[in-house]
C-alpha cells in the first residue's frame, strides 16, 4: 500500500493513476469527502479523508503502508507543519519509504514556496527517515488555464516577461518518475531534479500554437498589479497572492531553468517536449 497525500489536486491524481496503473495499492489522501470519488476514479483503492496539519490523522493515514508520496497543498503557508507532522509519525515507523515532491531550485528564497520546501528538506536529512526527493520545474499544464483565452481570443497573457525561460516538464512524465522511484528499489537517498528537455518561453509557447492551430496568437506581458487585482477579487487568499507575485517577479528576472537528463535516465526515454504537448491537448483544436 503506498499512501498519496494531496491526492486529490492535479500532481496526487496523476500519480495515483500512474501507480494503480503499474498494479500498486494506493491510499489516496483528501481534505474532504467531496473528493473521494475524485481519487477513486484515478484508480485508488483506499480513501481516507483527513487534515494534513493533525498529527492523529497522519497515525491513522500511514496505517499498513510501505511508502508515502507526500505532496503538500499548492501555496500553502503550513508546509513546514505539515512536514513535520508527517516525519513525527514515520519516525515511530520502520521501513516506510518517504518520497517527497519539492520544486525545482528551492534554495531560491525570493520564491518563498521554493524556500519553504527547502526547508522541509532539511527537516526529512535530520529526521533519519529513508527519503527520495524530486525536485520538478513548473508544469506545461499549466498553460491549460489559458485555454479559453488562446481559443477565443488568441492571447496568452502573463504577469512576467513574455521571453523569461522555463524548463517546463509535462506532469504525466512527472507522475511515470514519481511511479519509477516508488516501485523500483535503489532510489533511496537520492534526490531527482525533474525538467523538461529544453527551456522555452511564452513568446515560443505562443509562436508553436500559432503553428498548430493554424492562426495568429499572441503572448503579451500583463502589469503584475493587474494579476494581484484579478487574484483577489477571484478569491485567491493573500498568502497565494503574495508568494505567487513574487515567484513570477522571479521568474521575469531569471526564468527557472533546470536539466532533463536524470529525467531522461528515469523514463528511459526524452521527456515529452513543448511541441509534443501543445500537440496532444490542441492539435483537436486548430482549423
Amino acid at each position: 500500500m503506498i499512501l498519496v497525500s494531496g491526492a486529490a489536486g492535479k500532481t496526487g491524481l496523476a500519480v495515483t493513476r500512474a501507480l494503480s496503473t503499474r498494479g500498486k495499492r494506493v491510499r489516496a489522501w483528501v481534505r474532504c469527502e467531496a473528493y473521494r470519488q475524485r481519487a477513486l476514479g484515478q484508480g485508488a483503492a483506499e480513501v481516507v479523508v483527513g487534515d494534513l496539519r493533525n498529527p492523529q490523522d497522519w497515525q491513522n493515514a500511514l496505517h499498513g503502508v510501505e511508502a508515502v508520496y507526500h505532496i503538500c497543498p499548492n501555496m500553502s503557508p503550513d508546509e513546514e507543519s505539515i512536514a513535520a507532522a508527517m516525519l513525527e509519525e514515520l519516525c515511530r515507523l520502520e521501513g516506510v519509504q518517504l518520497v517527497y515532491h519539492s520544486v525545482l531550485h528551492p534554495q531560491v528564497e525570493a520564491m518563498p514556496h521554493h524556500w519553504a520546501k527547502m526547508r522541509v528538506e532539511e527537516r526529512i536529512f535530520a529526521s533519519g527517515v529513508p527519503f527520495t526527493i524530486l525536485q520538478p520545474s513548473a508544469y506545461f499544464q499549466n498553460l491549460l488555464a489559458f485555454r479559453q483565452s488562446i481559443l477565443e481570443q488568441g492571447c496568452l497573457s502573463i504577469p512576467y516577461s513574455v521571453q523569461a525561460r522555463l524548463s517546463m516538464v509535462d506532469l504525466q512524465d512527472v507522475a511515470e518518475a514519481a511511479a519509477q522511484v516508488l516501485c523500483e528499489d535503489g532510489h533511496a537517498g537520492a534526490i531527482y531534479e525533474l525538467a523538461g528537455p529544453q527551456p522555452v518561453s511564452h513568446e515560443q509557447v505562443a509562436q508553436s500554437l500559432s503553428r498548430l492551430l493554424r492562426r495568429p496568437i499572441q503572448a503579451q506581458t500583463i502589469p503584475l498589479e493587474d494579476w494581484v487585482k484579478q487574484a483577489q477579487r477571484a478569491g485567491m487568499s493573500a498568502y497565494a497572492v503574495e508568494t505567487l507575485a513574487k515567484m513570477f517577479a522571479y521568474y521575469d528576472a531569471h526564468g527557472l531553468i533546470g536539466n532533463a537528463r536524470v529525467l531522461t535516465c528515469l523514463l528511459g526515454r526524452a521527456p515529452v517536449s513543448l511541441e509534443e504537448f501543445l500537440s496532444r491537448e490542441f492539435s483537436s483544436q486548430g482549423e
